[in-house]
């Protein structure tokens, strides 16, 4: 498990959904991540649990975080 301090990011578009919505639509919003740099909220009871981002953009992140990153 990582815990990524990143300060200040460049900001990409964001959508918010629930789990179930999540779950039809996976492979879209994976696409929407990967092309068009979206991310994605995920929501589970009504709040914030978990962000669907592109590999690229977290790698990024990862990489530029150094030593911050733990797991």
């Amino acid at each position: 498990m990582y815990h990524v301090d990143i300060g200040y990011h460049e900001c990409m578009s964001e959508q918010r959904m629930g789990v179930r919505e999540l779950r039809d639509q996976l492979g879209k919003r994976i696409d929407a991540a990967h092309y068009l740099g979206e991310s994605t909220v995920i929501d589970k009871s009504g709040e914030p649990r978990a962000v669907l981002v592109s590999y690229e953009w977290w790698r990024e992140i990862v990489g530029t975080a150094g030593p911050s990153v733990s797991n």
